[in-house]
């Protein structure tokens, strides 16, 4: 019995990475708007009554297919041990965890990023269940760690907010940049203790 149900959960986790690698092919080339749930059932290779077994209607898809980019398997372990990390390393880890993803998907990251920016009622959604959720965890760190006296007492709402902007702007930077920019892959980790010495520690020489 318990095979069987890992089995089907198995197939089931398979056919929604299937359908949401052909809904990015196709938003990527059509456009959302202009995209159909038809178009994605045929890239997918499955029918049209199948991919309503998995997502509701087209705004779900494109919202799933967000957080499976924005929420990351390493993302979530490192949120998840956080409260257990020191401070710098925490940092350290969320950072690069964050630069690696984001540039290394940072062409499909931004096209979905200007989609939601198209419609009021999918922006919503966004920021409910992607962004909400994920800024409310790195603001408990924050919140966290200065009741433990390790950070000063900040707002941390803005922090949090800066944090991801930091992300984002690279993210743009990198597609502008190409070669030119700093944050080369094989330098991840340099770029992120960096950046993270940056919030920790700020500019100004103690």
């Amino acid at each position: 019995m318990a095979n069987r149900i890992k089995r089907k959960e198995s197939i089931t986790a398979q056919r929604q990475e299937q359908i949401l690698k052909a809904a990015l092919s196709v938003f990527s080339a059509k456009g959302y708007g202009e995209s159909s749930m038809a178009d994605v059932a045929e890239e997918a290779g499955v029918g049209v009554g199948t991919l309503y077994n998995y997502y509701k209607n087209k705004r779900d898809l494109l919202i799933s297919l967000v957080q499976k980019l924005m929420v990351s398997e390493g993302l979530v372990n490192v949120l998840d041990k956080m409260a257990d990390q020191g401070s710098r390393d925490f940092m350290d880890a969320l950072l690069e965890d964050r630069l690696e993803f984001g540039l290394g998907n940072a062409q499909a990251i931004l096209f979905l990023f200007f989609e939601i920016q198209r419609d009021a009622r999918l922006r919503h959604q966004y920021v409910r269940d992607v962004v909400g959720p994920l800024l409310a965890r790195i603001e408990d760190y924050i919140s966290l760690q200065a009741r433990r006296g390790n950070f000063r007492k900040v707002d941390e709402k803005i922090v949090a907010r800066t944090m991801m902007g930091a992300i984002i702007g690279s993210m743009i930077l990198y597609r502008l940049e190409q070669r030119e920019s700093p944050f080369k892959k094989g330098h991840l980790k340099e770029a992120a203790h960096e950046l993270s010495g940056i919030f920790m520690n700020g500019l100004v020489r103690k």
